[in-house]
């Protein structure tokens, strides 16, 4: 053996596994060896075996993000302004300032990361807040859920946009009481802007990933879903795993439709390694909950808005099955009730002609009884953020009527459904990534200010851990990871406490000290 952790809390939520019995694991290569006492297997090592006393920690199969945005994560740590800390209009306004003082080279401004309902404001900010602190050069703001964005005049003219620009299916260019455009985007319109942006190469694409792989390192991320990846980013992707500095277990969802454009991508090759697997294409079916683009049957609270449904049926169907065809899975962002029956329509259609392809929606924000009974008959899982609660519940609460909130993310009502269920971050739509604080908020359901939604959707700490590890393997179809297991992948992390027996207020205050991939440990506290 090269590697044995032993004296240790071990856990792991597969089937047959019974806590309390071993208090060791082996590795050997990149795969976990053997379970068992210490006694047992101590007198197994040989002079070349790394031994860790862990002194009673708690071991767990790694966490797997089954839905971040990899390099955005990065973006925000390299070549991106960060605002999603700020509590003010005003305050993101200062920022933009600084940052246009401190780099006059930068032919852009971008930025990302506010939320109007978190500004003492409590509105959208236009082009002529933008145009009060930069004149001379374009500057583009995203909003934190993505779906939404400003711009401020310079970027209009560059992207030669007027009253006159039509906006593309499944977008929305908003005006002013004079119908010229305020600047700002929603959906597929969002390309109207980004096509003018200059695109990052590779090489900073990668200094992207690499900044996020600390990040995930650190909360003991071993896995993640990228699902929305363009092609020049899936070239990164291929060359760092070529190279062997890919780092992590990634499977990346590349995007067959981007945003503004008329034209789908091509389908790239499939690709499978033990690090990389590229075998699912992703399709956007609306917006976002916390910015009310996500399409509702109903309206928004106060409001007779119901989202943007971005694709059309027929053209949509036409690539799904061009794409099952050709062996590819369909992962499909839908949030609001209206797309959520729109993907599983679509998906129903798919499954006559094609029983056995793999197929996921992405969120599944406000399902109704009917669409999971439909989703547990035809075998689709999902991926759920549960921490959007936390750092987004307020704008739920101000944007959503009872209804809407008694089924908000309900991850208990899909679990009864038998629905293969992981639990993700989305981030940087969330500014903690943290799978921990997904778990807390999966038993509370909690807002960050306290505030409760739908309480009876709340689910055990078991079901939690099992939603960012074993079930998260399996929604992803990676097989040996996510479970402790002879044979395994030993993707290992190491807790200074144990979130099954801490109490569910405490569950953040949880360290990761070590982070082991493939037997190596990628972290240490």
């Amino acid at each position: 053996m090269d590697l044995l952790l032993h004296n240790a809390n071990i856990c792991s939520f597969h089937e047959g596994y019974s806590a309390g019995k071993t208090d060791a694991l082996a590795v050997r290569g990149d795969r976990i060896f053997m379970l068992g006492r210490s006694s047992e297997l101590l007198p197994l090592a040989h002079p070349g075996t790394k031994i860790v006393d862990l002194g009673g920690k708690t071991v767990l199969p790694g966490f797997h993000d089954t839905h971040i945005h990899i390099w955005k994560v990065g973006n925000l740590k390299t070549y991106m302004l960060d605002v999603r800390a700020t509590t003010s209009l005003d305050e993101m306004l200062s920022l933009i300032a600084a940052y246009h003082r401190a780099y006059p080279e930068a032919a852009w401004i971008t930025a990302r990361g506010f939320n109007e309902a978190a500004w003492k404001e409590g509105r959208m900010p236009t082009r002529h807040d933008l145009d009060k602190v930069v004149k001379d050069k374009p500057v583009y703001v995203i909003r934190t859920c993505a779906h939404i964005a400003v711009a401020n005049t310079a970027a209009l003219e560059a992207a030669g946009i007027t009253a006159r620009t039509s906006a593309p299916e499944g977008g929305i260019i908003y005006k002013d009481d004079n119908g010229r455009p305020n600047g700002l985007f929603s959906e597929t319109a969002l390309g109207l802007i980004t096509a003018h942006i200059p695109p990052y190469n590779k090489a900073e694409l990668k200094t992207m990933v690499r900044a996020a792989r600390a990040e995930l390192y650190r909360y003991g991320i071993t896995a993640a879903t990228d699902p929305a990846v363009d092609p020049v980013l899936l070239e990164a992707y291929r060359e760092m795993e070529a190279d062997g500095e890919l780092g992590f277990r990634l499977q990346a969802i590349p995007i067959l439709l981007p945003d503004g454009g008329s034209r789908p991508f091509p389908l790239p090759e499939q690709f499978r390694s033990d690090l990389l697997t590229v075998d699912t294409v992703k399709f956007f079916s609306d917006g976002g909950l916390s910015g009310r683009t996500a399409a509702l049957k109903g309206t928004y609270k106060n409001s007779t808005e119901k989202g943007v449904l971005r694709l059309q049926k027929d053209s949509w169907l036409t690539l799904c099955r061009a794409a099952h065809e050709k062996g590819w899975g369909i992962a499909t962002h839908a949030i609001g009730d209206a797309a959520i029956e729109f993907v599983i329509q679509v998906y129903r259609s798919l499954s006559a002609s094609f029983p056995s392809m793999r197929r996921r929606i992405e969120h599944l924000g406000l399902p109704e009884e009917q669409h999971l009974r439909d989703m547990a008959g035809l075998q689709i899982g999902t991926s759920m953020q549960t921490i959007f609660l936390h750092e987004l519940g307020r704008n739920f609460i101000n944007y959503l009527g009872e209804d809407y909130l008694r089924r908000c993310y309900p991850v208990r009502s899909v679990l009864q459904q038998g629905i293969l269920t992981a639990l993700s971050s989305d981030a940087p739509v969330v500014s903690d990534l943290n799978p921990l604080q997904g778990v807390q908020t999966a038993i509370t359901r909690h807002t960050r200010e306290g505030l409760s939604i739908a309480p009876e959707e709340a689910i055990g700490v078991h079901q939690a851990l099992k939603a960012y590890t074993i079930s998260a393997a399996g929604l992803s179809g990676l097989d040996r990871v996510g479970t402790l297991q002879p044979g395994h992948l030993a993707d290992v992390i190491v807790l200074d406490q144990d979130p099954c027996t801490t109490s569910t207020d405490k569950l953040t205050d949880i360290r990761v000290e070590q982070t082991y991939i493939g037997g190596r440990c990628v972290f240490h506290r």
